[in-house]
């Protein structure tokens, strides 16, 4: 897979090879980071691994999806705004447009560091579906609900918190 976060602002850091994110600096404040491969058609699949938590308490909580592109990489909570579309490792539920949850007795239970989050898009049919550790979860984006283009996406919010792009993999 070519592709790499290529949009972050100055609060990230990626490695040379592309893959490995981490918030470096600032506050508990989400950032945005996109990847640079615009998607809008076919059937596009692939994990991040959760590689560790922020460094002050171990926190989480980041966002993983995708996103229209252009979105400021110095803000986060682009689903709030009608510009993304996530899945919350926090709590395992997923964000942007209509389909928000919020469920308070899952925070912080539902993802630990190395795990994995796939994401399977469907530009086609304007679909999202989210896994944890190659098993799909039960909350997606039905058809109809993701317009393209799209880019892939995460919001990480703490110091210390660092995702992993994996190579592509198949999900159904």
């Amino acid at each position: 897979m070519a592709d790499i976060w290529g949009r972050m602002g100055r609060t990230m850091e990626v490695s040379e090879d592309g893959r490995v994110l981490t918030k470096k600096a600032g506050g508990n404040y989400a950032r945005h980071v996109a990847a640079q491969e615009v998607l809008s058609s076919g059937v596009h699949t692939w994990e991040v691994e959760l590689t560790s938590g922020a460094t002050s308490n171990n926190n989480r909580d980041v966002f993983i999806g995708v996103a229209t592109p252009g979105c400021d990489v110095e803000k986060g909570d682009h689903h709030a705004k009608g510009k993304a579309w996530y899945l919350r490792t926090h709590d395992g539920h997923i964000y942007g447009g209509d389909l928000e949850v919020e469920d308070a007795a899952m925070k912080g239970k539902h993802f630990l560091a190395g795990d994995r989050v796939g994401v399977r898009l469907d530009c086609n049919d304007g679909s999202l579906r989210f896994y944890k550790n190659g098993e799909p979860l039960g909350e997606q984006f039905p058809a109809g609900t993701i317009p393209t283009p799209v880019v892939r996406a995460v919001e990480l919010k703490c110091p210390g918190q660092c995702v992993t792009l994996l190579p592509e993999v198949q999900l159904v």
